[in-house]
């Protein structure tokens, strides 16, 4: 799974929709063009809910305050659970070649893959966090998450999402989300504020252990901005893609 010579990015386009472009235009030129993997930080300005491919808005969002705050509503390429971004949550955005034994053992298997790699690079830092894997695909401290995942695979390069809350207003989780229509067993009935946590790092400490983990010494790919710009218009600024039922 460890890639050599990944590439990496820390390009930040304007508005998160063109962000969530971005790593879906990648996604297919690096599947296409049969390239190495690449590794892209990076973190909004402005707070917004980004829901997974296949969520629900009237089971994931409180749309009310949304509209109300003028809190941007997006749906990204990839699955997992809606989330909320913004200031001091840290968001990586992994593109690794799919090997033949990946495509054997799975999505699960190969995120759980990826999860204990990046676990073994926080806890070498920071031992006495202890970080531990739960559910599927969370990072979690004593049991309180701080890291969500999800993926998209294409036929040779998959894109693994994860963020990593590290000094985030967490009281703004639950004006903008209610409690998710899918949540793990390990979480228990518990709200927000009871379950999720900022991880104590800081963001140049976070992006030294990414680009030491991955390897991602290489110089940036060339960016698709064509490519984004057209999945902007015709499907991240749309309400067709972001509210879909």
């Amino acid at each position: 799974m460890l890639p050599l010579n990944c590439h990496y990015s820390e390009t930040i386009l304007p508005t998160p929709a063109e962000n969530l472009a971005l790593d879906e235009s990648l996604l297919y030129q690096i599947n296409e063009q049969d390239s190495a993997g690449c590794l892209r930080i990076w973190e909004v300005d402005q707070y917004t809910v980004v829901l997974g491919s296949s969520n629900q808005v009237a089971a994931n969002v409180n749309l009310a305050a949304c509209r109300q705050d003028q809190i941007p509503i997006l749906r990204r390429c990839t699955g997992g659970g809606t989330v909320l971004l913004g200031p001091g949550c840290f968001i990586y955005s992994l593109f690794l070649r799919i090997t033949a034994n990946q495509h054997l053992i799975g999505i699960e298997a190969t995120t759980r893959e990826i999860l204990e790699q990046i676990c073994v690079s926080l806890n070498k830092r920071k031992p006495e966090s202890k970080i531990e894997i739960q559910g599927i695909s969370d990072l979690t401290v004593q049991g309180q998450k701080f890291s969500g995942n999800s993926q998209r695979w294409l036929t040779t390069t998959l894109l693994h999402h994860g963020t990593i809350l590290y000094d985030f207003d967490l009281d703004r989780i639950p004006r903008y989300l209610i409690s998710p229509e899918r949540e793990p067993e390990y979480r228990s009935g518990r709200d927000h504020l009871e379950f999720v946590i900022n991880y104590p790092h800081s963001l140049s400490e976070l992006k030294e252990a990414f680009i030491e983990t991955w390897n991602a010494t290489a110089p940036e790919p060339e960016l698709p901005l064509d490519k984004i710009n057209q999945l902007v218009v015709e499907k991240y600024a749309t309400e067709k893609w972001n509210l879909r039922r």
